[in-house]
């Protein structure tokens, strides 16, 4: 797929794609109305590497529970943008997602309320994931998922 898209300016603040060998890369400012447009990338990948059915529904659902995180949770910068990036990886074996935000405070885990319409993100995300982690870096965190292909136990 080669380069997607040059830095190009979004309300002054720059969104850059770019796709290579196995490889999506998205920097980006998270709002609500672009977790459509970057699911269907996301799916557009998945979709190129061979990756379906559950293993691409895994995907794509942790994919959108880290970037909604990031929206709810991470406080915008001065000039109102939630800055993430988002890099999916075909890897042996499996996929590879890692979302970096600005924000360098840990996912905390908390008991979700029965009826409440959130705070179950963690409770999802090691449901859907084989492995994870978090880990805190000079400019933030990085949370890291890997989904286990069928011929990779």
């Amino acid at each position: 797929m080669g380069l997607l898209a040059e830095a190009q300016e979004r309300e002054a603040a720059q969104t850059v794609s770019r796709s290579v060998d196995g490889q999506l890369d998205l920097t980006f400012d998270v709002r609500a109305e672009d977790l459509g447009p970057v699911r269907n990338i996301v799916q557009a990948h998945l979709t190129w590497w061979n990756i379906s059915g559950d293993i691409s529904f895994r995907t794509l659902t942790v994919v959108n529970e880290l970037l909604t995180n990031v929206l709810q949770h991470t406080p915008a910068d001065v000039d109102g943008h939630r800055m993430a990036s988002l890099v999916l990886q075909r890897v042996i074996g499996g996929v590879t997602v890692v979302v970096r935000d600005r924000d360098p405070r840990p996912p905390v885990y908390v008991a979700p309320n029965l009826v409440a319409e959130d705070g179950r993100g963690l409770l999802l995300l090691r449901a859907l994931a084989d492995e994870t982690s978090v880990t805190a870096t000079a400019a933030g965190k990085d949370i890291w998922a890997f989904i286990a292909t069928p011929d990779h136990p």
